[in-house]
């Protein structure tokens, strides 16, 4: 017998959302999608320029004056953090609906990123939602390590 559980017991579908990590995890859903996607609708010429020429091979680290704009709208959706940031929320709203702690650190680290993005440019709504879901997701990790186990584990 296990002296550790491993197999969390899963949060009905009424609970999960009670948990502040579960819902920083689906603010940055939110925001990586909708950065992702407005940032390929604002560049929809230049993607179907994309398309035209062939998908494959045409975006470069050191693009030539002709090609700047390719580069920017590869950089501005697929190669942003928008996506990551949209799977980072999809692996805490995860983890927070099966009852499982998202770490402190995690919350942390994002919100230190954002105070880096606003230091070194501005304040804006982007960065301020970053630290927002930073702060949701280091206070929910901290109340659910601090919150009472209501489980009993047999001796």
């Amino acid at each position: 017998m296990p002296l550790i559980d491993t197999h969390p017991e899963a949060t009905t579908s009424r609970a999960w959302w009670r948990n502040l990590s579960a819902w920083g995890g689906l603010l940055a859903v939110c925001g990586g999608f909708f950065h992702t996607m407005v940032a390929a609708l604002e560049r929809y010429e230049v993607w179907a320029q994309i398309v035209d020429e062939g998908f494959f091979n045409t975006v470069t680290l050191d693009p030539s004056a002709d090609r700047l704009a390719v580069a920017e709208a590869y950089w501005f959706s697929p190669g942003s953090f928008g996506v990551p940031l949209l799977l980072l929320g999809a692996l805490v709203t995860g983890l927070t609906r099966r009852g499982v702690r998202v770490p402190g650190w995690v919350g942390c680290g994002v919100a230190a990123w954002a105070v880096l993005l606003g230091l070194l440019g501005t304040f804006d709504s982007g960065s301020i939602s970053l630290l927002s879901i930073g702060v949701l997701l280091a206070v929910g990790g901290w109340n659910a390590r601090r919150a009472p186990a209501d489980r009993t584990h047999p001796t």
